[in-house]
């Protein structure tokens, strides 16, 4: 697929024919704005989550337990708002980045992202942290193509730091959730051994090669039951649009999750919604279309690399890197990220005088 529309994209590069996607310069001080505003919008919705909640995952006795029912008690988009630093501090460092650090230009950028990370490790989740530093990684890899000096100067501090919070935030989820031997107690495998690195290394394994046995189990299930065709992928706008339109609730997906699931494992690969709904199909059409839109982003960096392009290519590493995890293709958040960063791309980058 890559290989295919990769041919295809650079003979027929249509988008080029576009004006809006071409727009080249960044006007620093609206998007120092948005950041401002963004980080403004976070910090209320943090207040009202707390009020309807009561408290954060971080102090609550079970953290897992918790965030479950802070679903249920906070409307998902002051949830998502709460969680806005996932969007203004990868801003952040892109005018970092485009501007060129500077501590008298940028501290209030440092400080707003620090603020901004310290918000994200009250909802405990792995996976906010870790967009961040693959969204800002790329970010720095795209904007300052560095020499090999200059990246073992940022990357190593970079994931010192962020490795740290990626290991304590979970381990300490877990461990308040469900006690000290949280995964060999569910999965029936031991992680205690004498080789440090390989008891490090063996929750990573454990969560991918479980997920690909959710994968399989999805599949067998599906012998057996009749798919879905799109209604599991499309969930995520029939649930609501459904509540404007009600008559649109009948195209829900419905299927049982607990028998696909084992009782203690709720997630699969970004493949698990299309098998849901297109069976075996899905292992052979998906990767290829999904590697099309993928190598669409990649080709529209090369050729016009402008804030939106930059950030579409950083957003789809991380989508890359976590395929193996989860599927952000049924996820709210994903379709708000991408929305706000067409938004923002239109509302801070112009056309130079002269064009």
């Amino acid at each position: 697929g890559g290989w295919v529309f990769g041919r295809l994209w650079a003979k027929y590069p249509w988008w080029q024919k576009i004006k809006f996607f071409g727009r080249p310069q960044v006007a620093g001080r609206r998007l120092r704005v948005v950041i401002y505003l963004l980080f403004l919008v976070s910090l209320g919705a943090l207040y009202l989550f707390w009020r309807r909640a009561g408290n954060f995952p971080l102090f609550a006795p079970d953290p897992d337990a918790f965030r479950f029912l802070a679903d249920n008690q906070v409307p998902g988009a002051v949830n998502y708002l709460a969680q806005l630093a996932r969007l203004f501090i990868p801003l952040a460092f892109f005018l970092i980045f485009y501007e060129g650090f500077s501590f008298r230009r940028h501290w209030d950028l440092a400080a707003i992202s620090l603020a901004g990370a310290v918000s994200l490790i009250l909802f405990t989740s792995r996976t906010q942290i870790f967009f961040i530093d693959l969204w800002v990684m790329a970010l720095y890899l795209f904007m300052r193509r560095p020499n090999w000096r200059q990246a073992l100067k940022f990357y190593p501090a970079f994931l010192i730091v962020s490795i740290l919070v990626l290991a304590l935030v979970p381990l300490y989820r877990q461990y308040r959730s469900y006690g000290a031997d949280y995964l060999s107690s569910v999965t029936g495998v031991s992680i205690q051994s004498s080789n440090r690195l390989g008891a490090a290394l063996l929750p990573i394994y454990i969560g991918v090669s479980f997920n690909q046995q959710a994968l399989l189990h999805a599949q067998d299930y599906y012998h057996t039951h009749p798919l879905q065709h799109g209604r599991v992928s499309l969930d995520i706008f029939t649930n609501i649009a459904g509540k404007l339109i009600p008559s649109l609730n009948q195209f829900k997906s419905n299927f049982d999750l607990g028998a696909i699931f084992y009782s203690w494992w709720n997630t699969g690969t970004y493949l698990f919604p299309f098998v849901q709904d297109f069976g075996t199909a899905a292992f052979f059409i998906v990767p290829f279309i999904l590697a099309g839109l993928l190598a669409l982003i990649w080709q529209y960096w090369r050729a016009n690399p402008n804030f939106l392009s930059i950030n579409l290519y950083a957003y789809a590493c991380f989508f890359i890197v976590m395929t193996v995890y989860l599927s952000f293709t049924v996820r709210a958040e994903m379709y708000l990220d991408l929305f706000f960063i067409f938004v923002i791309y239109w509302a801070v980058t112009t056309w130079p005088k002269s064009a």
